[in-house]
């Protein structure tokens, strides 16, 4: 989001190599370009980034920002170059070298793999899908 903390969150990790920067490839998205760090400058998507809050656990309703995400994703077609792609929230802890780890008893399949991480079903900060 270009207010409250994830910028600051985004310069900490990039600067120490972690989450998405431990990545074979990244990419930063947002709905107005911000330099994240040097030669780091988001990609925008086409969102004002604005949810209700809801549901259940009054948690989020932000499905159609995440729709907006994976749609600039797919449209740069970069996932096609990796056996997996992973969407990750700047304030989820995500260590590469550990999905990494997990990744190799997961084979590919012709419909492909999502990767579930949480067993009330799917939440946002952390996805994870195969390339088919």
């Amino acid at each position: 989001l270009p207010w409250g903390y994830e910028k600051g969150l985004l310069q900490f990790q990039y600067k120490n190599g972690q989450s998405i920067f431990g990545c074979d490839e990244y990419a930063v998205y947002s709905n107005q370009e911000i330099q994240v760090a040097d030669g780091v400058v988001t990609k925008i998507v086409d969102s004002d980034l604005h949810c209700k809050m809801g549901g259940k656990f009054r948690t989020c309703l932000n499905t159609p920002v995440f729709l907006a995400v994976w749609k600039r994703i797919l449209t740069d077609d970069r996932p096609h170059l990796h056996d997996w792609t992973v969407k990750v929230d700047p304030d989820a802890v995500f260590f590469p070298a550990r999905l990494r780890a997990v990744l190799v008893h997961h084979k590919e399949t012709p419909r492909g793999i999502y990767l579930n991480n949480c067993r009330f079903g799917l939440h946002g900060p952390l996805e994870v899908f195969s390339r088919n």
